[in-house]
């Protein structure tokens, strides 16, 4: 895993933290044959390392401080199969899958599985609408993140609906910090952490 303090971080653009990283990581169970779509990809620390795992990347924001934010992160680290969206994650969402069905059905001898074709939610912004598309494109595996508790309630609701097992975690990193006596142990915001798959 990459440092947090080695990315490249800009004012007001959040990044997933390392150890919230290793965890979704985990639970996408990413192979070096899977095409993964980050949605809300901020500064593009989870852009970064599933890139390093998978055979190629799509990361997608609606805003140009966190499009900018990842694209020097994606220099700096020298990754080259991600392909970076700026727009609105529902629409763009819908571009890139119907592209990707279209390049399969056209391919058959190289059709993509649609087990290797897996999306990682960092940002909640028009989550309905997104999650009907994941499953109007059946995508098998979903991981989403969210610092809100209701929202990720939310999430697992409407997928549940759909049809998808879901996993839910809420995990709380504190991190130690040397005073006089020994350590102390900040805390980081709790972050939830929902795994849905078909």
């Amino acid at each position: 895993m990459i440092k947090d303090d080695e990315f490249i971080r800009n004012d007001g653009v959040p990044i997933t933290k390392e150890e919230i990283r290793a965890l979704s990581l985990s639970k996408l169970n990413l192979i070096h044959s899977d095409i993964v779509i980050d949605i809300g990809c901020g500064s593009g620390g989870m852009t970064i390392e599933m890139a390093k795992i998978a055979k190629k990347a799509y990361a997608m924001d609606n805003s140009e401080d966190a499009i900018n934010t990842t694209k020097a992160n994606l220099e700096k680290f020298n990754i080259r199969n991600c392909e970076l969206i700026s727009g609105d994650a529902k629409e763009e969402l819908e571009k890139v899958l119907k592209k990707l069905k279209e390049s399969n059905e056209s391919n058959e001898l190289n059709a993509l599985p649609s087990e290797n074709l897996k999306i990682f939610i960092g940002g909640t912004q028009n989550i309905e609408e997104i999650l009907k598309i994941a499953n109007k494109y059946s995508i098998k595996t979903i991981v989403s993140n969210t610092i809100v508790v209701n929202t990720g309630l939310k999430i697992a609701e409407i997928l549940e609906n759909y049809g998808y097992e879901i996993d839910l975690i809420n995990m709380n990193v504190s991190y130690g910090r040397k005073i006089k006596s020994g350590y102390m142990m900040i805390a980081r915001n709790p972050i939830t952490i929902i795994t849905a798959k078909k």
